[in-house]
């Protein structure tokens, strides 16, 4: 009896405390989704992958956007290009162009894609400008551009009047329309390759002396060397810095963006004190990851097609989704809303290395683009025969050409046989008619001997 009641206690204990454990961990749990406290005058924390807004303080005041009108620049730029053998253009720094900083001199010189760099990666407005003469040969018409961009991506609360992000009466944005534009521009490979570069060394040219630039990047939850400021989903993002009497010292405009099992969020931060920016904005990365919607549409590693290679030795490849795709459906709204479009890239040219994005998993809710997945090959490609250029792979190459072989073997068969026939068919009347005259020989020679007979 005794021993009954002293195993009744413990498991009342061990229930007691399984209870509590289990209360404290649904309490941290509770407080660890706690909205976090925020310096910036406007911020927004977005899904990246569903547009879905997760958190939305002043959203929509119109204010200096700062250099995250660099990517608004850096997508127009991609998008005037014919193609990607642009990026080895040279750029040149010009008069103009100098007085917007003292990275470069005038004179110098660096490719489209180290001018890329120098912008994202390193915040310059020396490079933004040269970007934006060299894209649309006129800086006005370039800035029309950025503006119908804007336009196209339906901000209605973002203008533009120089391509750097410099501080403007009539230039501004939102932050709600500032997570929209990095969005976007996270969709372009390369875009999405450079702002997640810790640091950069540009190539630059002068007809004195060429020489090495090195940039680092502006995204302190990317390079920052303090390890507090660091945040390990980081995938990219940029930041300016700017000073007001009214803020008492300087402010920051940043966004960034990080992500996770398939997920990206997007932070913005308008006016944000610059001691507080890095833990703000990893305080609201995590704040977003917890909060945000997950509904599963297409789990990762799915294949869902094939894309045509012009090129290859194979000139057709199975493509996969890289990560998962999501989809958030308003509360008030239904399932039946979402639609999926797979679409394969229409550029592909040999060689292709395992991983490379090969087309785009794109997730609709009522008919309205809400997020996309990238579609990515899982083999080398390497490049075709001659014939791979109309999309004849290497393989069907060779079955074509033996079939052209037994095709012209079977031809030269009927041909040779055709022919034997001929010969043994003029054999056989050549015989025929020998046989026809020799038998005329032997009647004559018949006749001549019994007239020979006869006579005597």
């Amino acid at each position: 009896m005794v021993v009954i009641f002293s195993v009744f206690i413990m498991l009342m204990m061990v229930t007691t405390i399984t209870c509590n454990v289990s209360f404290a961990a649904a309490k941290k749990a509770a407080a660890d989704i706690k909205e976090p406290t925020v310096s910036a005058t406007s911020y927004v924390v977005m899904s990246g992958s569903t547009s879905e807004v997760i958190l939305n303080s002043e959203g929509d005041a119109k204010l200096s956007c700062g250099s995250i009108a660099k990517f608004m620049t850096a997508m127009v730029v991609l998008d005037n290009m014919y193609d990607n053998s642009e990026l080895d253009n040279i750029v040149e720094i010009g008069e103009k162009t100098d007085e917007y900083g003292d990275s470069f001199r005038k004179g110098e010189s660096a490719t489209v894609r180290d001018m890329l760099y120098a912008m994202l990666v390193g915040g310059s407005d020396e490079a933004a400008e040269a970007l934006a003469r060299y894209s649309a040969s006129d800086r006005k018409i370039f800035i029309k551009e950025m503006n119908s961009k804007a336009v196209e991506l339906e901000l209605m609360d973002t203008q533009y009047t120089n391509p750097t992000g410099l501080q403007s009466k009539h230039q501004y944005s939102t932050a709600l329309d500032s997570a929209r534009i990095i969005q976007a521009a996270m969709r372009y490979p390369l875009i999405k390759t450079i702002t997640g570069t810790d640091s950069y060394t540009l190539d630059i040219s002068s007809k004195k002396k060429a020489r090495k630039l090195t940039v680092t990047n502006t995204n302190p939850l990317l390079s920052s060397t303090k390890s507090s400021e660091k945040y390990k989903n980081i995938t990219g993002g940029i930041l300016s810095r700017g000073d007001s009497k009214e803020k008492g010292g300087s402010f920051d405009q940043y966004a960034g963006t990080a992500e996770q099992d398939g997920m990206e969020i997007v932070v913005v931060l308008l006016g944000e004190n610059s001691k507080k920016t890095a833990v703000d904005a990893k305080n609201l990365l995590a704040y977003g990851f917890k909060k945000v919607t997950k509904n599963t549409i297409v789990q990762a590693d799915k294949k869902v097609g094939k894309a045509k290679v012009k090129g290859g030795a194979v000139t057709r490849v199975d493509a996969y989704t890289e990560s998962k795709g999501y989809a958030y459906v308003p509360p008030e709204g239904s399932t039946n809303l979402v639609q999926t479009k797979t679409v394969m890239l229409d550029d592909l040219e040999a060689p292709l290395k395992a991983g490379d994005k090969v087309g785009e998993f794109r997730i609709y809710v009522a008919d309205e683009l809400k997020g996309t997945v990238d579609l990515i090959t899982k083999k080398d490609v390497e490049k075709g025969w001659f014939p791979s250029q109309i999309y004849i792979s290497n393989l069907a190459t060779v079955i074509i050409a033996f079939l052209l072989i037994l095709v012209s073997a079977l031809i030269g068969r009927i041909v040779y046989v055709q022919k034997s026939r001929e010969r043994r068919r003029e054999e056989k009347r050549k015989q025929m008619i020998r046989e026809a005259a020799r038998k005329q020989l032997e009647i004559e020679e018949d006749r001549r001997r019994r007239n020979w007979t006869y006579n005597k």
